[in-house]
């Protein structure tokens, strides 16, 4: 080989090392910075938090004093006296004097609470009668008139990526002696000596696997296991161990000792309750004890420690012999780096294995938060983790959704003999849609998008289209009644309209509506055609008002589908989505005040910033006298019409 090639390749090779150099260099730094604002942000595998729409308490409701204390002490609201300086998360009570002092209205109120609000740090002042009615609500410093005051929202789901997750996040001076001990005993007894990988636990590892000839041990520490379960895929091979150890030394570097033990026991899956994961010692106490987590003693301590391992393996529910000696071993360990004596080691080791889990997890609302999530991502989150998400979720409301919509399936398909058919010959499920919302906020209180989540994730209350029939003849209704007639009279309750048969001709197509029961008549009313759900009159009223004119109705009312003006329009041969049919009608139940739909309030990160509100703002898209009659038109129709 001439001194030129080797030359040549002894530059290639150089720039080889050179490039793999830098790509080595680019991921260290990159994993680096990653790691810092993970733990700088307590972010390390942090689920996103779904919570209820905050508890209201409006003008008019009795609502005792006792039923306060016992709603602000649940949710761990602080006491005070009356008039002293209030802080988020505290409440008060006066009376009669104190109340008057504070807040001078012309008739004396009876008592009053005072109380500044975890979900939007606001202060708030009720005051009640004798009979226990809030009779007005002020909010702020200025003390401002409002219909409702609101306390603090609830946690109903958690998601870790897509997968429902039980976690309650705690810091390291929150957690027990005895359950830091017992973890570091057995899982990486020189936690507080090594730099991340225990050189003799890699080396035991090593003599182990090849003595088995396959891979059967880690060595891992537990700097090592964090960085496996947050950086890395639970695959077994050489190039991931290597990647675990080279960002462990990093991990080690950059923070304490005590940040990544707090992260590891935040993170840790320890056990699996129907389709939620564990993760973490808060979750894990409440799962395995019913009990909080700094109320845990050293034999409970122990045991989370033996569950640790391996959830499936050591669960004391379904593996108790195997739970048991683990939690001795455990004990052992502790006993021998003498973090325990003889005597709790005995005492300890004689407590009895928690019961079967009393508590029971389901589903929360999972087409709800399916839909928040599209929310979010319409919104541009591309990143949700750790964020707080606030939502406009009645959990009342949706429990009884969820068991309407079971219900009904079943009545149908129980005595619906064309359902019954359908299901049998074509394996087919009837399957529901129900939506609700109040129409003072344009909160969603509830969304059930089908029959089950699981096995039909398809959201049809936001994402179907379904033929909307009679549900636009109001939309019709209403813009005649914002329309002049030929000879500049408007339309009324009362004006006549034809009701004998006629053909329309559209694009070389004829088109012959019918009524329901296929009959004709005289000219009917306006009312009356409404209140029947005539397709004759609809169709004639629609075609001389304009259905370009139907459609602009349709637009400010909320619908956002796409709309053409074909005659059959008018009576509802075209798609919409459910929550567009919720938004229009709640449109009309507020006289025109448009009230957009929210399904999020507002959305919080780590830090309870508040990054994202839903505006609540309200537009007047029509006369409210004009959709005052609609609406006493529309209330004959349950009064003596076709829904009565």
């Amino acid at each position: 080989m001439s001194s030129t090639m080797k030359l040549y390749r002894g530059k290639f090779l150089l720039l080889g090392f050179m490039t793999l150099f830098i790509i080595a260099t680019l991921i260290v730094v990159r994993t680096d910075q990653t790691i810092r604002k993970k733990i700088r942000e307590k972010s390390f595998a942090a689920p996103t938090e779904y919570y209820t729409s905050p508890k209201k308490f409006y003008v008019g409701q009795v609502y005792s004093l006792s039923d306060f204390e016992k709603h602000f002490q649940r949710h761990h609201y602080r006491l005070r006296d009356f008039g002293a300086p209030i802080s988020e998360g505290d409440f008060a009570i006066g009376d009669s004097n104190q109340c008057q002092g504070a807040i001078q209205l012309s008739e004396r109120p009876y008592n009053c609470v005072t109380f500044k609000s975890r979900f939007n740090r606001d202060l708030y002042i009720l005051a009640l009668n004798e009979w226990n009615q809030v009779t007005h609500v002020f909010k702020g410093e200025s003390l401002q008139s409002v219909l409702f005051a609101e306390t603090e929202a609830e946690s109903f789901a958690q998601y870790l990526g897509n997968k429902p997750t039980l976690q309650q996040r705690r810091e390291l001076g929150e957690i027990p002696r005895y359950c830091l001990d017992a973890v570091v005993a057995i899982e990486d007894p020189d936690f507080l000596n090594h730099q991340g990988i225990s050189l003799r636990g890699l080396a035991r590892a090593l003599i182990a696997n090849l003595k088995n000839l396959r891979w059967s041990q880690g060595g891992s520490t537990i700097t090592q296991q964090l960085v496996k379960n947050y950086f890395l895929t639970p695959e077994k091979t050489l190039t991931r161990k290597i990647t675990e150890i080279i960002i462990s030394l990093i991990l080690e570097f950059r923070i304490s000792k005590d940040d990544i033990l707090e992260t590891y026991l935040n993170i840790i899956y320890l056990g699996q309750q129907g389709v939620f994961e564990v993760r973490g010692y808060g979750s894990a106490a409440e799962y395995y004890f019913q009990k909080p987590l700094e109320s845990l003693n050293l034999g409970e301590c122990a045991l989370l420690a033996a569950v640790v391992n391996s959830p499936g393996r050591f669960n004391p529910f379904t593996k108790p012999e195997r739970a048991r000696l683990r939690k001795e071993k455990v004990l052992q360990q502790m006993l021998t780096h003498q973090m325990i004596d003889q005597e709790e080691f005995d005492m300890a080791n004689q407590e009895p294995l928690p019961a079967k889990a009393k508590r029971t997890f389901a589903s929360s609302a999972p087409y709800f938060v399916d839909a928040v999530k599209k929310r979010l991502k319409d919104l541009g989150f591309k990143e949700t983790a750790g964020l707080k998400v606030y939502t406009s979720l009645d959990p009342q409301a949706q429990q009884f959704a969820q068991r309407a919509v079971k219900e009904s399936l079943k009545y149908f398909e129980e005595n619906r003999a064309p359902i019954q058919r359908i299901k049998e010959e074509q394996n087919l499920n009837l399957e529901a849609v129900l939506i609700s919302s109040n129409p003072l906020t344009g909160e969603i209180t509830s969304l059930v998008g089908g029959r089950n989540f699981a096995t039909s994730p398809y959201n049809r209350a936001i994402d179907g289209h379904r033929q909307v029939g009679s549900i636009i003849k109001p939309i019709v209704y209403l813009t005649a009644l914002q329309s002049p007639k030929e000879n500049g009279e408007t339309y009324k309750p009362l004006s006549l309209i034809d009701n004998s048969p006629f053909t329309l001709e559209y694009d070389a197509q004829t088109w012959s509506p019918r009524n329901y029961d296929k009959t004709f008549s005289e000219p009917v009313p306006l009312f009356y055609a409404l209140k029947e759900s005539m397709n004759v009159p609809t169709a004639r009223l629609a075609t001389q008002i304009g259905l370009e004119g139907v459609i602009e109705t349709a637009r400010k009312l909320g619908v956002t589908s796409e709309l053409k003006p074909f005659p059959s329009l008018s009576l509802g041969a075209f798609e919409l989505k459910p929550i567009e049919v919720l938004q229009v009608y709640s449109t009309i139940s507020q006289l025109g005040q448009k009230k957009p739909l929210r399904l999020i309030k507002k959305v919080e990160n780590h830090f309870r910033d508040i990054i994202y509100e839903e505006d609540s703002s309200l537009s007047e898209v029509g006369d409210p006298k004009t959709f005052a009659v609609l609406v006493g038109m529309m209330k004959e129709t349950l009064l003596s019409g076709t829904g009565r």
